[in-house]
C-alpha cells in the first residue's frame, strides 16, 4: 500500500475519533470502550493521563468527570501518522491457552532456542515440555522431591542442543537433555530452596540464586561449583548481562547487586526500592537493567552509570516476573494481581494491561520471535501473540 493510502487511512481514523468525542457517549459502556480506543492510538494529550488509572486492555470502567474525553485532543501530523497506527495494531491480540498439564500453579516457563517448544513447572513437583505448534504435551519429567521454582534453556545457535535446567524446593539444580530424554546432572550444596537459574550467553556456565543467601556458577562439565558469591539475604532472581560478564541478583533486602563474573567481585548495588526484589531482567543491549518489588513497583536502571531511569507503581500487587521482547523495545511484566503489563522501556510508558489468567501471574518471558508466554497460579499457561 503506497504511503499516500496510508496517511489518508489515518486521517480518516482521527476524523472520525473526533466526531465521536465531541457527540458524547450514548452510555456509559461506550464512552469507556472510545475512551480506551484513544488511549490505544496514544498522543491524546492535553495533560498526560496517568497509564496506572487507565490499563488498556482490561478496563472496563465507564467515562467520568475524571477522564473527560473532550479533554483530549488528537494532534494530526506526517511525523506522528506511522505511531498512531503502529499503536492501532498493537492492540490486537491473540491468546492460546495450554491446560490440564499442572495439578497446581505453575511457577515458570521456558521457550527453547529456537521457539518450537515451551517448557513449565510448577508446585506439582513436575516439569513439562510442550509442542507449541498444537499445544501437544511431548515430555514429563519427575524427578525433584519439591515444587520446581525456575526453569532455563541453554542458549544454543547450532539448534542440535536442547538443554533444561530446573531449580527447585528440594535445594537442587538439576540439568536435562530433551533430545534424549534424560538428566544428565545433578548439582547439590545450595542449603536453602533455589529461586531461579540461568545460563550465562556462552552456555558454559550455570548460575542458580537460593534462600541460602548465595548465588552459585557451576561448572557444566564437572558438576561442581566453580564460585560461591555470598549475599547478606535470600536470593530472589538472577539473570547473567547480555555479554555474560556480570550477572545481577535480587535479594529480600530490596537490593540489586551487580557481580563480575570473572572475579566474583561486587560492581555495584542498585538501591531504591523500599520492599524486597522479586524480579530482575536486562534489556538485549545490556544498558538497562529492570527490577520488580513485592510492593508492585519496578524500576529502570542504567547499567554502566547505577543511576536510577525511572520508578513505575506498575501494579496493585507483587511484581512476579520481569522479560525484554528481543529487541528491546518491550517489557512486559507479571504479577500477583492477576495481571501482565507492556511497558516501553525508553520512557516507562505503560503500552498495555492483559488480563486472561484467574489467578495471580507467576512468570512471563518472551520467545527470541516476539511472542510471549505467561504461568499463573490458575495452573495454565497462556501463549501470546499479536495479530497481523
Amino acid at each position: 500500500m503506497p504511503p499516500q493510502s496510508l496517511v489518508s487511512i489515518a486521517i480518516a481514523i482521527a476524523c472520525q475519533l473526533l466526531v465521536v468525542s465531541y457527540q458524547g457517549a450514548e452510555s456509559r459502556e461506550q464512552g469507556g470502550r472510545e475512551l480506551r480506543e484513544l488511549r490505544e492510538l496514544g498522543r491524546l494529550r492535553e495533560k498526560p493521563l496517568a497509564s496506572h488509572l487507565l490499563p488498556l486492555a482490561s478496563s472496563h470502567a465507564p467515562l467520568t468527570a475524571h477522564h473527560p474525553i473532550t479533554n483530549y485532543q488528537l494532534p494530526i501530523t506526517n511525523y506522528q501518522l506511522p505511531l498512531l497506527l503502529t499503536r492501532l495494531w498493537q492492540g490486537k491480540f491473540q491468546v492460546d491457552t495450554i491446560s490440564g498439564g499442572h495439578r497446581r500453579a505453575v511457577y515458570s516457563v521456558a521457550f527453547s532456542p529456537n521457539s518450537q517448544m515451551i517448557a513449565s513447572s510448577g508446585g506439582d513437583r513436575t516439569i513439562k515440555v510442550w509442542y507449541l505448534a498444537g499445544k501437544r504435551l511431548l515430555q514429563t519429567y519427575i524427578a525433584h522431591r519439591d515444587w520446581v521454582s525456575s526453569l532455563a534453556f541453554m542458549p544454543d545457535k547450532t539448534g542440535q542442543k536442547t538443554i533444561l535446567a530446573s531449580g527447585s524446593g528440594d535445594r537442587t539444580v538439576k540439568v536435562w537433555n530433551l533430545r534424549h530424554r534424560r538428566l544428565i546432572r545433578t548439582f547439590v550444596g545450595h542449603k536453602d530452596w533455589v529461586s531461579s537459574v540461568a545460563f550465562s550467553p556462552n552456555g558454559k556456565l550455570l548460575a542458580s540464586g537460593s534462600g541460602d543467601n548465595t548465588v552459585r556458577l557451576w561448572n557444566l562439565r564437572t558438576g561442581k561449583a566453580a564460585r560461591v558469591i555470598s549475599e547478606g539475604s535470600g536470593v530472589t532472581a538472577i539473570a547473567f548481562s547480555p555479554d555474560g560478564k556480570t550477572l545481577a541478583s535480587s535479594t529480600f533486602f530490596n537490593s540489586v547487586q551487580l557481580w563480575d563474573v570473572e572475579s566474583g567481585e561486587l560492581i555495584r548495588t542498585f538501591t531504591g526500592h523500599k520492599r524486597p526484589v522479586y524480579a530482575i531482567a536486562f534489556s538485549p543491549d545490556g544498558e538497562t537493567l529492570a527490577s520488580g518489588s513485592n510492593n508492585g513497583q519496578m524500576i529502570l536502571w542504567r547499567v554502566e552509570s547505577g543511576k536510577l531511569q525511572e520508578t513505575i507503581k506498575a501494579h496493585k500487587k507483587e511484581v512476579t516476573s520481569l522479560s525484554f521482547s528481543a529487541d528491546g523495545d518491550t517489557l512486559a511484566s507479571a504479577s500477583g494481581d492477576k495481571t501482565i503489563k507492556l511497558w516501553n522501556p525508553a520512557n516507562g510508558e505503560l503500552l498495555r494491561s492483559l488480563s486472561d489468567h484467574s489467578a495471580g501471574v507467576t512468570c512471563v518471558t518472551f520467545s527470541p520471535r516476539g511472542h510471549f508466554a505467561s504461568g499463573s497460579k490458575d495452573r495454565t499457561i497462556k501463549i501470546w501473540r499479536e495479530k497481523s
